[in-house]
């Protein structure tokens, strides 16, 4: 157990004491010569030993070995990479590393949009294995459910290596024009009839579709999918 994965466990509020007696140990097998580490090491051992006791020496380890955790939100993003590296490795199954990374957009406070991939993919995932119809990722089948989401884990690595534009994945990509932005919503059924007259000569609503604001294109990509964000990256 490397100290920033163990940073990336506690950011997410997930390490358990293993974690920190796993940490504990690699460190003794090391060479570290620390009474506290050696302690946290045997900590594991006794069952009955509570989470104030562990972090009690925890922080001891920390001040004995001169180190300090990082930020939460570097803490993260370091174990959410590893995460993802391990997927596409083949090293963690992919659906246990997806029920992993889904919470990282909460733990987040909201304030990383980069991590609502894995909610929107979490979601698809549930709808797919349910035999429900995708809302985000239309691609993603029962069938090619672990790739896809190793694709996926190799995509949020890439966007880890650039800057991003603010409120990316709630924006549009034209595919005919290159626009980047808001989408607008264009009217099908009967586009000449005002909205208030089609409902009260059909009873329901018309139908729109989605179009670019700019050039008027149909159907632009959203950025909150896979397939929308891969045309980003590999339009840059």
């Amino acid at each position: 157990m490397k100290f920033e994965h163990l940073a990336g466990k506690r950011a997410l509020g997930s390490a358990q004491a293993k974690d920190y007696t796993d940490w504990a140990v690699s460190l003794l097998c090391e060479g570290c010569d620390s009474e506290s580490v050696a302690i946290l090491a045997g900590i594991g051992l006794d069952k009955e030993t509570g989470s104030e006791e562990i972090e009690k020496y925890f922080q001891k380890s920390l001040k004995e070995l001169a180190l300090s955790l990082p930020p939460h939100e570097e803490s993260l993003r370091i174990y959410a990479e590893y995460l993802c590296k391990q997927i596409v490795a083949g090293e963690l199954e992919p659906e246990k590393g997806l029920s992993i990374l889904e919470a990282f957009y909460s733990c987040s406070n909201y304030d990383e949009p980069i991590y609502s991939i894995w909610d929107t993919l979490g979601e698809d995932v549930w709808s797919v294995n349910n035999r429900f119809d995708c809302t985000f990722n239309s691609d993603l089948t029962r069938e090619n459910l672990g790739s896809y989401i190793r694709d996926v884990a190799g995509l949020f690595l890439r966007l880890t290596k650039v800057e991003l534009p603010k409120n990316l994945f709630s924006m549009y990509l034209c595919q005919k024009c290159g626009y980047l932005g808001e989408h607008a919503l264009e009217q099908i059924d009967k586009p000449w009839l005002p909205e208030k007259l089609y409902r009260f000569f059909y009873r329901r609503g018309p139908t729109y579709r989605s179009v670019c604001a700019k050039c008027r294109e149909p159907y632009p990509k959203s950025m909150s999918n896979f397939e929308g964000l891969k045309l980003y990256l590999d339009q840059r």
